[in-house]
C-alpha cells in the first residue's frame, strides 16, 4: 500500500514537471517569435521550442485520463515533436554558426532541408503506421513500444546531435569577444537539453516498466533538469540576433520566463 502510494505521488510529480515544461518552454515561444521573428536564430529556436512544447503537451494531456483511443492518439501526436527536434536543434545551431560570419554555401542548407524531410517522414511513419512505434498496454494503460524503425530514429537522432554540437563549437571559436564566446559556450552545454527531454526512451522498456519507481524518479529527475537547462538556454539565445541591447535584454527575458506574458513596455 505504501509503495503503491509513493509510485502516486511520484507519477503525480512527474506530470506536475511535465507541465512546468510547458509553460516555460510555450513562455520562451512566445516571447521569441514576438520578439525577434526577424533572425534566423530566433527562428530555429521557435522550432526547437516548438518541438519541446508539442511533447510535452501531448504528455501532459495524456495525464488527463482520457479514453484508451485519446492516448495512443496523443501519444502518436507526440510524434510531432519528438521527430523534428533533431532537425531543429541542426537548424538553431546552423543560425548560430551563421551569425559568426560563415553563412552556408549551399551544403548545410540542403543537408538541413533534407533533414526536416526525414523528420516528417518520422511523423508520417509514427502517426499513421505502426512501422516505428506500436500500441501495447502497460501496467493497464495503452502505450506505444518500439518497432523496427525506432533503431533508424536512434541513429538518425544521435547524427543529428553530434552535427549540432560540431556546428556549435565551430561558431564558438569563430566569436570574436570572450562575451560573445562565453554565451555560446552556455549554448553548447545545454544544446542537447531538448533532444533528451523528448527522445522516447519509454519506448524501449518492457511493459509496465516506465511505472515502476526506479524509472519514475529518473523521469523526474530527467524533467527537472530539462526545466533547469531550457532556462539557461533562454539566457544566452536572448542575445543572438535580438536588437536589444544587452544591459535590458536579460532583464527584459527573465520577467517573459516567469510572468509568461509579454513584459510591459
Amino acid at each position: 500500500m505504501t509503495s503503491d502510494l509513493f509510485v502516486s505521488f511520484l507519477d503525480l510529480m512527474n506530470e506536475t514537471l511535465a507541465a512546468a515544461i510547458v509553460i516555460v518552454a510555450a513562455s520562451l515561444l512566445l516571447y521569441t517569435i514576438t520578439r525577434n521573428a526577424h533572425d534566423r536564430v530566433a527562428r530555429a529556436s521557435a522550432m526547437v521550442l516548438f518541438a519541446v512544447t508539442t511533447a510535452y503537451v501531448c504528455d501532459v494531456l495524456t495525464g488527463l485520463r482520457p479514453t484508451d483511443e485519446a492516448v495512443l492518439r496523443l501519444l502518436r501526436a507526440q510524434w510531432l515533436g519528438i521527430a523534428l527536434a533533431p532537425a531543429a536543434l541542426v537548424h538553431l545551431s546552423d543560425a548560430l554558426l551563421d551569425t559568426t560570419g560563415l553563412p552556408s554555401r549551399g551544403r548545410r542548407s540542403r543537408t538541413l532541408r533534407l533533414m526536416y524531410l526525414i523528420g516528417t517522414a518520422f511523423v508520417i511513419a509514427a502517426m499513421f503506421s505502426d512501422i516505428l512505434v506500436g500500441p501495447i498496454e502497460s501496467a493497464g494503460r495503452p502505450a506505444l513500444r518500439a518497432m523496427p524503425l525506432m533503431a533508424v530514429f536512434a541513429a538518425y537522432t544521435v547524427v543529428a546531435s553530434g552535427f549540432a554540437l560540431i556546428n556549435v563549437e565551430r561558431a564558438r571559436r569563430r566569436c570574436l569577444t570572450r562575451s560573445t564566446r562565453r554565451r555560446m559556450g552556455y549554448l553548447e552545454i545545454a544544446l542537447l537539453t531538448p533532444i533528451v527531454g523528448v527522445f522516447p526512451f519509454s519506448a524501449f522498456f518492457a511493459p509496465g516498466g516506465e511505472f515502476t519507481t526506479g524509472a519514475l524518479v529518473l523521469v523526474i529527475i530527467a524533467n527537472i533538469f530539462v526545466v533547469l537547462m531550457l532556462l539557461f538556454l533562454a539566457y544566452p539565445l536572448s542575445f543572438f540576433g535580438s536588437r536589444i541591447p544587452t544591459a535590458p535584454s536579460k532583464p527584459t527575458c527573465c520577467a517573459w520566463c516567469c510572468a509568461a506574458q509579454p513584459p510591459a513596455c
